[in-house]
């Protein structure tokens, strides 16, 4: 040791002094707030697959109940029993089959006593005295049961039973993932996977005591169990998976800042001692300094002319005058290679190179857009590394490299965290004086092509959906009716036709806003604007909820001024506004729970606001809720929520009426959604 500090010159014994002071003074103090930051971040996860296992855990009790709804639905059907004391048994599997097609269940079981009489589906074969409502294993698959009596309709008697199943296998754990965010599994008594989203290469999952579970796969997640509905399924668990990669990544990356600014300060400290140095050695540091430049690339450095001592003075004459020679050899290689690097990175789309390596070699102007990185930091990087996949699996972006002359799409993600969808065209080349054959790719960014795809996509999937619900609830209301109509007492005959009414309005209600939506996009919306009294808008507008508020128990509670103000208008527009109000605080409100309407008057403005007690709308979604098929699926329950135009449309009737629109959280918990409109300035003697 004494040898080593024997041989180190004062200056650098000075700069590790300084350094090493800097180090420890900047380390105790981040190193803390950094473990207490991480700390935070866990807890914070922690609680939010808890909540997420919350939600999780209310969309299974509404899909048991939908399964109950549905074998009492069936129960009651007057054909079906009809068909049993006949004993059909000829005709009730094809009833059965075609009731199941329309409900979307996965089974229907009918007993008589202890015997299966007829059933969709062979591996489901249960009958009541085994079979309640819940969660069961059949043959190593978890399947959602409920069984309903089927009583006779002239005497109280029991003449079959009707079980509904619906599998829970992985489309509907798809499903669910998608509502939450999360992965689902499926644990038997033993905890294996009976069914999961999880990718497939993701292993045992191993706990840290901090919470922190790793998949084998080198994913992490945090977990989080309960029990399936079912009091036979307490064997059976349901497990919540939340990705927590992102807070890795946090992780990671205050750790790169506590170390990049622990550097910069140590840097600091160097740079001062380096400047106190120079002071004492200036002529050889300038020379040094011009050394340095030309090493890095600054070829016309100014070299210095130095007077003395003579082997400094010798020194600088020969660098001036190797300069010089250099600067002349090169300036026609640099003049060719400038014109070409112009031409390359004056293309829109990125031209990227990478050897057999996968090291990036060459990356222009639109690639580094595209990516996120600089070509310096680029060059000599992996590739894979430069545009990780967005969804890896277990590949690299080398595997998706297309061959010579062909085009793939590819869904990277940059540098700052946005993916996109590049599509690349590849070629092979071997450089000028190499021997080495390298990969040439040119890479557009077609990002807004595929979302377009996906909108449409989007856009057919669910119009269909919303379509087929009330259509279904008309065809078994029609039905009952064409069977029944006869045996039917009026009250009994209303009772049907409220649902058809129901559907009616909800067909009715979808095509408006399907209508209205073309109309804005082919930019021929236009009002038809004359004096409007809010008194016959807001009645109107109650006429038309009022069948969906009765089916669901709710009352509207309505609060107005003394004399209702004017406004000048399209009525029908702001009808159709006010009702899609409703209809959102409706089906968002628990059954039930009252729904507020308030209108007021301030200076030149109206306001109408509906108020609803259902979960409320979180500062991040009220960005995006006003967009066209936004959709805030989280209320638990078999409620349908549209495709997510009520709100489009309302923003955009309000704006064209020169108003305005928002959302502010209800007190005591709920949304109150409001429209502003500009009063009709009244003419005195009017």
């Amino acid at each position: 040791m004494r040898r080593i500090l024997t041989r180190t010159t004062l200056t650098t014994r000075l700069v590790i002094v300084v350094v090493v002071l800097i180090l420890l003074t900047t380390l105790s103090a981040g190193v803390p707030a950094f473990l207490l930051a991480r700390s935070q971040l866990e807890a914070q996860a922690r609680q939010r697959v808890e909540a997420t296992a919350r939600g999780t855990q209310s969309l299974y009790d509404a899909a048991e109940r939908r399964v109950v709804d549905l074998a009492a639905l069936l129960a009651e059907r007057p054909t079906l029993r009809r068909l049993i004391e006949d004993d059909d048994i000829a005709a009730i599997e094809p009833y059965l089959r075609a009731f199941q097609e329309q409900s979307e269940l996965d089974a229907i079981v009918l007993c008589a006593g202890d015997r299966v009489v007829v059933t969709t589906e062979v591996s489901i074969a249960v009958c009541p005295e085994n079979v309640e409502r819940g969660v069961y294993l059949l043959d190593g698959r978890p399947v959602l049961l409920a069984a309903q009596s089927i009583l006779s309709e002239d005497i109280p008697e029991t003449i079959g039973t009707v079980i509904a199943a619906t599998w829970l296998d992985v489309e509907l754990l798809t499903q669910l993932s998608a509502n939450t965010g999360a992965e689902q599994t499926i644990l038997d008594a033993d905890g294996q996977p009976l069914a999961s989203t999880l990718p497939p290469g993701v292993m045992t999952i191993q706990r840290r005591g901090s919470g922190l579970e790793l998949a084998g796969d080198g994913r992490s997640y945090l977990i989080s169990q309960f029990p399936l509905p079912g009091q036979h399924s307490n064997a059976l668990l349901a497990e919540v998976a939340l990705p927590i990669d992102d807070l890795q990544a946090t992780e990671r990356t205050g750790l790169l800042v506590l170390t990049a600014s622990t550097a910069i300060i140590a840097l600091v400290g160097v740079v001062a001692g380096v400047w106190y140095i120079r002071r004492l050695t200036a002529p050889l540091l300038r020379l040094t300094g011009t050394a340095e430049q030309i090493s890095q690339g600054d070829l016309a450095a100014p070299i210095p002319r130095l007077a003395g001592p003579p082997e400094l003075a010798t020194l600088s004459a020969s660098l001036e005058k190797s300069q010089a020679t250099m600067l002349s050899a090169l300036e026609e290689r640099s003049q060719a290679r400038d014109w070409l690097n112009t031409l390359i990175q004056s293309v829109v789309e990125g031209v990227v190179t990478f050897d057999t390596r996968g090291r990036v070699t060459f990356m222009s102007q639109g690639a580094e857009l595209l990516s996120g990185w600089t070509s310096a930091e680029a060059v000599g990087e992996p590739i894979d590394h430069v545009f990780p996949l967005a969804d890896p699996d277990g590949q690299t972006f080398l595997d998706h490299i297309p061959p010579a002359g062909d085009k793939r799409e590819i869904e990277v993600r940059t540098r700052s965290g946005k993916t996109v969808v590049v599509a690349a065209t590849g070629a092979r080349m071997v450089p000028p004086n190499s021997d080495t054959v390298q990969v040439a790719l040119v890479l557009r960014d077609v990002t807004e092509e595929q979302a377009l795809r996906n909108l449409r996509s989007f856009f057919l999937a669910n119009i269909s959906h919303e379509f087929r619900t009330p259509l279904s609830t008309l065809n078994a209301s029609i039905e009952l009716l064409m069977d029944q109509a006869d045996d039917l007492s009026p009250g009994e005959i209303r009772e049907l036709l409220n649902p058809t009414h129901l559907s009616l309005l909800s067909l009715q209600s979808l095509i408006d806003n399907l209508l209205e939506s073309s109309s804005i996009e082919a930019g021929s919306f236009r009002l038809r604007r004359r004096v409007v009294n809010l008194e016959d808008v807001m009645a109107e507008a109650l006429t038309i909820i009022r069948p969906l508020v009765e089916r669901r128990r709710q009352a509207i509670a309505v609060s107005e001024p003394a004399r209702m103000p004017v406004l000048s208008a399209d009525r029908a527009r702001l009808t159709q506004a006010l009702v899609n109000l409703l209809a959102n605080a409706s089906k968002y409100s628990p059954i039930g729970c009252p729904i507020d309407l308030h209108i007021s008057q301030k200076d030149n403005l109206v306001r109408l606001a509906v108020a609803d007690r259902g979960p409320g709308v979180s500062p991040e979604d009220r960005v995006n809720l006003f967009r066209r098929f936004m959709r805030l699926d989280t209320q638990a329950g078999d409620e349908q929520y549209g495709i997510g135009l009520g709100l489009y449309l309302v923003k955009r009737i309000a704006e064209a009426h020169g108003g305005s629109v928002g959302v502010d959280d209800r007190p005591g918990g709920g949304a109150v959604f409001w429209m502003d409109f500009p009063l009709v300035v009244e003419e005195s003697g009017t």
